[in-house]
């Protein structure tokens, strides 16, 4: 049988006490340590995965019926990031995909717009090759 008074938190140091398996004290301490132990690079795609799905929540928002336009400003107002997306589809138009929501920049009547699409199945067919323009 396993001695649980000598079993300490791998992350504040207190005394254990409960399962055998036990590592951590509570769910902060467990957190914590590994948030420490992740490397930078881990935090930085952390970070741009965090921004994706910002990205694609906001699109959702603005495009409940499948299709939708808005102002740039309202994306930006919203904490839209173009610099990340997950994926391209070209048609007519270039749209910017943050995984099932899409947006191509249009200009209407000389304002800077987005046309926001959410994705089809057909689209999933499309191969992007960046050598052929």
């Amino acid at each position: 049988m396993v001695n649980l008074s000598s079993k300490i938190c791998l992350e504040c140091g207190k005394s254990l006490s409960g399962g055998s398996d036990k590592r951590f004290c509570d769910a902060y301490c467990r957190n914590t340590y590994n948030n420490r132990r992740k490397s930078d690079d881990e935090l930085h795609i952390q970070s741009i995965n965090r921004q994706l799905r910002r990205n694609r929540r906001i699109l959702k928002t603005l495009c409940p019926d499948g299709k939708a336009t808005i102002r740039r400003d309202v994306l930006e107002k919203m904490g839209f990031d173009y610099r990340y997306f997950s994926g391209i589809y070209e048609a007519k138009l270039r749209y910017y995909l943050s995984y099932d929501y899409g947006f191509a920049a249009i200009k209407d009547n000389g304002k800077e717009k987005a046309l926001i699409i959410q994705k089809q199945n057909y689209m999933d067919d499309y191969q992007i090759n960046p050598w052929v323009q």
